[in-house]
């Protein structure tokens, strides 16, 4: 369940899949800013409003893609 305040923050991040920064060795660097931006315009969001947790949820996110995988 997401919180109605969080709402248009979470639409925005997931419109933004597509937006990833691939850094030289291969990895994720982080979301394209301004490709995530035109995704709030798309959804109808107001950037200023959800930028706070739209980078709370891309560190989650690098946190957890990048975090070494443990063995099973």
């Amino acid at each position: 369940m997401v919180l109605p305040e969080n709402r248009d923050a979470v639409r925005v991040f997931l419109a933004s899949s597509t937006q990833w920064r691939i850094a030289p060795g291969g990895g994720l660097a982080g979301l394209d800013y301004s490709g995530a931006r035109s995704a709030a315009d798309a959804v109808g969001a107001d950037w200023g409003a959800v930028f706070g947790g739209l980078r709370v949820m891309e560190s989650a996110a690098l946190d957890a893609l990048t975090r070494p995988s443990r063995p099973a």
